[in-house]
């Protein structure tokens, strides 16, 4: 089963993906690729949804890094 992963940047996509693995898989390169598409796009937050069906299996929003004093 392919699944979409969109990275997002507040309510616009940044970057799609199509990723033809299992959803674990899926989930794995989304968490790993925010920081990359933070970086590059000023991505905050990614979904992955099945391909198939069209619906949203997985949400992560990073956290904002607190400052501390």
């Amino acid at each position: 089963m392919a699944y979409r992963i969109s990275f997002w940047k507040g309510k616009r996509v940044s970057f799609t993906k199509l990723w033809p693995c299992d959803l674990e898989a899926a989930v794995a390169h989304a968490k790993a690729q925010l920081p990359v598409q933070r970086a590059q796009t000023g991505a905050t937050s990614v979904s992955v949804l099945c391909e198939r069906t069209g619906e949203v299996v997985f949400t992560f929003t990073e956290e904002p890094e607190s400052a501390e004093s």
